[in-house]
């Protein structure tokens, strides 16, 4: 996770500032507004994961509370992993991690959409930012221990500590689909790709977060439902968020980006007609 906040600083930072080379663009962003609130967002959001960290905590009481009964028939069999492969799934985990968030940057091979990197750097960021957000607001409340915390096999030191309790849901599945799934709306907007063809984009966009699900609960780090959780809200605002930028070219200025203040944080709309 903080992987995705080095690279999304490092890429915008370095960005920020360069000339506007866009003529004909799909989306209307905010470069000036939208690109310094995300940046500033995605540097706070290093702080939310290690606090996120420190409240994941388990403790040996905690564990003896643990119950394989507790869990559904269809989340249960994580509980149950080879914990010999934990360490090997946990770097694939990370590795795919990384290439789904790299990916859209195939995206400049195109000349077509390589004339507007800046205005998609500043949307991939906002998409980025708002997933975080979303991630932050549903992980920080709920505490589900990982399916590794129920293994018998290892020592409580193992299982106990941080981050122990924040299975709910998956960030590494939900970082990226985001990524991938922005891929591949990009491309069909500039494309104006319809059909059995875009199914088949957003088909092969599915299939580096499902690697990631996958190896995350062979892991022990996630359970099914927190898998498809991620899935579903990372795809979801891959799409959404291009759609919403999309959506003001013909309908009034709309933007979707995160805001940060001191005490408060959310997601801010505006609507120009």
């Amino acid at each position: 996770m903080r992987l995705l906040v080095f690279y999304l600083l490092l890429t915008t930072t370095a960005s920020f500032g360069q000339p506007d080379t866009a003529h004909v663009l799909p989306y209307r962003v905010n470069k000036t507004y939208e690109l310094t609130s995300s940046v500033l967002f995605i540097g706070a959001s290093y702080v939310g994961f290690r606090e996120l960290d420190r409240v994941a905590t388990l403790t040996v009481d905690d564990l003896a509370k643990l119950s394989p009964g507790r869990i559904n028939a269809f989340d249960r069999p994580a509980i149950y992993g080879d914990p010999g492969r934990f360490p090997i799934a946990q770097k694939r985990s990370d590795f795919l991690l990384n290439i789904a968030i790299a990916a859209p940057l195939l995206l400049v091979i195109d000349p077509r959409v390589r004339k507007d990197w800046l205005d998609l750097l500043t949307l991939y960021a906002v998409t980025h930012s708002v997933n975080n957000l979303v991630y932050f607001a549903m992980a920080f409340p709920v505490r589900r221990a990982r399916p590794l915390t129920y293994s018998a096999t290892l020592s409580p030191d193992q299982r106990t500590g941080q981050p122990k309790t924040n299975s709910f849901y998956s960030g590494h599945v939900s970082f990226s689909a985001t990524a991938t799934f922005f891929g591949a709306k990009v491309l069909t907007d500039y494309h104006h790709i319809r059909g059995w063809k875009r199914i088949l984009i957003f088909a092969v966009a599915a299939v580096p977060p499902a690697l990631v699900g996958v190896n995350r609960i062979q892991a022990g780090k996630h359970f099914r439902t927190d898998v498809l959780t991620g899935f579903v809200v990372g795809a979801a605002s891959g799409i959404v968020i291009p759609e919403l930028h999309r959506h003001s070219q013909n309908k009034g200025q709309l933007s979707c980006h995160p805001y940060f203040t001191p005490g408060q944080g959310g997601i801010a709309l505006r609507c120009r007609l």
